[in-house]
């Protein structure tokens, strides 16, 4: 009977485009950490530039220098927060790059998947023809067998 194995014709780009896709979860991955962090960073910024505001001006007897050295701090604070901000924009932009990334990968290594499916299916479909073959030859060796034996005994 016949046993022959399925192997599919492209196994190793199937193979390719998991790893692709595995590749590309992991950037998605590190990708959001990145994000995540920059948006920590972004908050602590905020954060320096409220106390940095909450600080009183008005004090009776505050030196100018003392005034121009907390507005310098004040501006410190705002360009970290603009900073921050444009950190937080440009993670945000990689990690939507990295999302459309995986999903490109995962479609690419869905199609192979699918065309696999389908070489399988046909490999089947052949080996239950082949075997139905088999037994159909078997059958009739059979009854050739026993119809020559009748013969035999007819004599």
């Amino acid at each position: 009977m016949p046993g022959k194995k399925f192997r599919f014709s492209l196994q190793k780009v199937l193979e390719l485009r998991r790893h692709e896709v595995k590749r590309a979860r992991l950037a998605l991955a590190d990708a959001q950490r990145d994000l995540e962090r920059k948006q920590e960073q972004l908050e602590e910024a905020r954060q320096s530039l409220a106390d940095r505001q909450r600080d009183p001006e008005k004090k009776t007897g505050v030196r100018p220098q003392d005034l121009r050295k907390k507005e310098a701090f004040r501006e410190r604070a705002r360009r970290q927060v603009a900073e921050a901000e444009t950190a937080v924009e440009d993670a945000r932009q990689r990690v939507d790059e990295a999302r459309s990334d995986f999903q490109e990968a995962r479609q690419k290594k869905k199609a192979f998947e699918e065309l696999r499916d389908k070489e399988k299916a046909m490999f089947d479909l052949e080996q239950e023809k082949a075997e139905i073959a088999f037994f159909d030859e078997q059958a009739v060796s059979r009854h050739a067998r026993d119809d020559d034996s009748s013969l035999m005994g007819d004599l």
